[in-house]
């Protein structure tokens, strides 16, 4: 009898990538099965998001668009867009078959199971001779994303996390640890511990420094990556940390979102552009290769010309090997709703143009630089073929936000999906890099 499926479809950032694999892991006692499409599945569900107005209408057009394409399958959804929207999707959307928040995995499996009449297996070998692959193509991913925590106690004014997640709640070591184990026993070499604040955990011995060590010390592990950090909690001590752990990224993710004191203060935040350049300035004094994220949002309420000049110069400064910018988004329940003065939406996307382009400009004369050098990189879409190059990424590129590095030739014998290579870089396009192989780390 074949076992029953059900196709996940996951929209915004790593932390509803993270849900998505803990529901997939909590259907499995069940014996469901992951669809790689919706057609051979029996039942539809859509991890949203709903944290600004762009992700708002991706999520509810991909939901009518399930809907109607696959009627006589039962769809659910799941994730921060029905947290905040419920009782308004449940009217507007009838054809969902049930809705549901951030409640825990083993509620959502507990409903689908029940949906598609599948009980508990009687044990875990049966279990893992119906589930033995994680991607219903078979494929192996080299990085996974693990939850450190949800829920955020910042109170950013543009911010509707705390709305959709709650307070912050950190998880317990040994529960990071079991789902870094689950994700690296399915092929992941790569782990990237993910939350709304993840420099802030400290639930186990020695903080986040014992968290790297811990998480860097389980079997198969190659790297770790740290994301989401807070810049009130990136100190000294966190610093140390990732400098004193030789299997993680020397690489700071910091959403910074501004410098200007006064556009800062109004979103809630401390610090100011000078606080952010001496914590630059402290990371590279302890780690001159680190690689440095961050987020940038323009057009709040209230911004000046003069305030987006001195971001500007921040970022002029400051020299991000990669960076994200937004447009303000007027969020429903937050403290900037209805925020006054309203910056005009033509001057807002030309402030993200403008900024894009310094950014963009920044990172490829940074990339520039590397040609010559050696690096190392992690392999992510290894190919056999003669037309396509190889793909991986060096420790400063992150999975799926950063750019990546295709290597123009040949791989080495035994190299696959998570290895790690020595490479020469060869040439910058933009965010990516190509590269030569010259050893793998064993040779």
């Amino acid at each position: 009898m074949q076992a029953p499926r059900v196709y996940i479809l996951t929209l915004g950032c790593a932390k509803n990538e993270a849900d998505s694999r803990r529901l997939l892991r909590a259907l499995r006692p069940y014996g469901v099965q992951q669809a790689a499409n919706p057609s051979e599945a029996q039942l539809l569900l859509v991890n949203t998001c709903g944290f600004v107005a762009e992700a708002k209408k991706e999520s509810v057009d991909v939901i009518l668009g399930l809907a109607a394409a696959h009627p006589l399958s039962p769809l659910v959804v799941t994730g921060c867009l029905v947290e905040r929207y419920r009782r308004e999707l449940q009217e507007g959307i009838p054809e969902v078959a049930s809705w549901f928040g951030v409640e825990p995995p083993e509620a959502v499996a507990a409903f689908i199971a029940h949906t598609l009449g599948a009980t508990l297996m009687p044990n875990d070998g049966a279990r893992r001779r119906l589930t033995e692959t994680a991607r219903p193509d078979g494929s192996v991913r080299s990085y996974a994303y693990v939850k450190v925590s949800d829920g955020c106690d910042h109170r950013c004014s543009f911010c509707a996390i705390p709305l959709i997640k709650g307070a912050y709640r950190a998880h317990c070591l040994q529960e990071v640890l079991e789902e870094a184990q689950a994700e690296t026993a399915e092929g992941a070499a790569e782990i990237v511990l993910v939350g709304q604040d993840t420099s802030r955990w400290e639930e186990g011995p020695g903080g986040i420094a014992g968290l790297l060590e811990a998480v860097s010390s389980l079997e198969r592990v190659a790297r770790v990556r740290l994301m989401y950090l807070h810049p009130e909690n990136v100190n000294a001590e966190l610093l140390e940390a990732i400098a004193g752990a030789p299997k993680v990224c020397r690489y700071l993710d910091v959403p910074f979102q501004h410098s200007a004191r006064s556009v800062l203060r109004r979103m809630g935040r401390a610090g100011c552009g000078d606080d952010y350049l001496e914590m630059v300035a402290a990371a590279r004094g302890r780690m001159g290769d680190v690689s440095l994220r961050s987020t940038f949002i323009v057009g709040f309420p209230g911004e000046t010309d003069d305030d987006f000049e001195e971001l500007l110069e921040f970022v002029t400064a400051a020299r991000f090997d990669h960076a994200g910018v937004f447009a303000f988004s007027e969020e429903e329940g937050t403290p900037a709703y209805g925020l006054e003065p309203r910056v005009p939406e033509a001057l807002a996307r030309e402030r993200v143009a403008h900024l894009s382009g310094l950014l963009a400009s920044v990172a490829e004369e940074k990339n520039q630089a590397m040609i010559g050098r050696e690096a190392e990189i992690m392999l992510d879409a290894p190919t056999a073929g003669t037309n396509d190059a190889s793909v991986g990424r060096t420790e400063g590129q992150a999975p799926e936000v950063d750019g990546v590095t295709y290597l123009e030739d040949g791989l080495p014998p035994g190299v696959g999906v998570g290895s790690l290579l020595r490479v020469t870089i060869t040439g910058s396009f933009g965010y990516d890099l190509s590269a030569r192989c010259v050893r793998t780390e064993s040779s």
